[in-house]
């Protein structure tokens, strides 16, 4: 949607515009999508599927004919793919969409390479190692790139490294970690300080990300996890309290960066959620069983009292945005 449609949509909203008279207010005010623009979308449709399909095709070329081609032909085919895909991304313009989706390419061909390698060379190492390597390789191009989309993919494989180190190892540097309670401790923490860093580089002042999709993405993610460390806090208070410390400095932290010092409605959605969720556990813990079929009565009508509440709220907070975003543009 482009900003004059918004613009208009918006006075529509205000009453400075009858209804009857939208469409003849986006066709004059240029709100209307042109057909250059359906073409550029599309065209960008089509890149992506393309290039996913592409990448997706090579994988399924090598498991099928697997038992056909020699181990040298593999790793020939997808190496020189790799430098193929990086000679195009030489002839793209930066941070175009044609360049993103070539680092991408690039990305997905070194994952096979990798699987490649642990199928071929099967040395008895852990698949974390592999999957390690592969986010270590997609580190430079998800700088290059300054694509939210490039450090998502970059964030995926840290969390599933972790999930596969946690497999195989209990504990880290002598630490005992990976418990699936403390093993959340973990997750918050490594989705937190890639949220902290995805802010980071995206407020420098060169900055190395053109949106915030991904620091919001990670950061939504180490509320999650928090949420079930509150959880578990509730269940057992002497075993989790140091996760329960780190869930009470979190909270007001979040609150106060994302909607005192900024407004970030996406995070404080999610900063709503936790907060309802920690406190209905808090009840249900109180309530334990002493009320017997009453307390899913009661319950149920305090989900959906919370629920209503912070539907409310957020609506509050996205006009409360929308009027500073205007404010900004006078």
């Amino acid at each position: 949607m482009n900003e004059a449609r918004q613009q208009i949509l918006k006075w529509q909203e205000q009453g400075l515009i009858d209804s009857s008279n939208i469409e003849q207010a986006l066709e004059l005010g240029g709100g209307k999508n042109t057909s250059s623009q359906w073409f550029t979308y599309i065209k960008t449709m089509m890149l992506w599927l393309g290039v996913l399909a592409l990448a997706s095709g090579i994988i399924f070329f090598f498991a099928y004919n697997w038992d056909d081609i020699s181990d040298f032909t593999k790793f020939a085919i997808v190496q020189g793919l790799i430098v193929v895909a990086f000679i195009a991304y030489t002839q793209t313009r930066r941070f175009s969409i044609a360049s993103t989706s070539t680092l991408f390419f690039m990305t997905m061909l070194f994952g096979a390479l990798f699987a490649l390698f642990g199928q071929t060379y099967q040395t008895g190492k852990d698949p974390w190692q592999l999957f390690l390597i592969w986010t270590l390789f997609t580190t430079p191009l998800a700088f290059a790139s300054r694509s939210s989309g490039m450090w998502l993919i970059w964030l995926g494989l840290a969390n599933l490294t972790l999930s596969l180190y946690s497999d195989v190892h209990r504990t880290f540097w002598g630490f005992w970690l990976f418990s699936r309670e403390h093993l959340m401790f973990v997750f918050a923490l490594l989705n937190m300080t890639a949220g902290l860093v995805f802010e980071f580089l995206h407020k420098s002042k060169a900055p190395f990300l053109f949106n915030r999709i991904a620091a919001q993405t990670a950061l939504v993610a180490a509320m999650v996890c928090f949420s079930f460390l509150s959880l578990y806090f509730i269940g057992n208070p002497k075993r989790y309290y140091h996760e329960f410390i780190l869930f009470l400095l979190w909270m007001p932290a979040i609150y106060y960066f994302y909607r005192v010092k900024t407004l970030d409605v996406l995070i404080m959605a999610s900063w709503a959620v936790a907060t309802a969720v920690f406190a209905l556990g808090m009840i249900a813990k109180a309530i334990n069983d002493d009320l017997d079929g009453l307390a899913f009565l009661i319950f149920g009508i305090l989900i959906i009292g919370s629920s209503t509440a912070i539907i409310k709220w957020l609506l509050y907070l996205l006009r409360e945005s929308k009027a500073t975003e205007e404010n900004g543009h006078e």
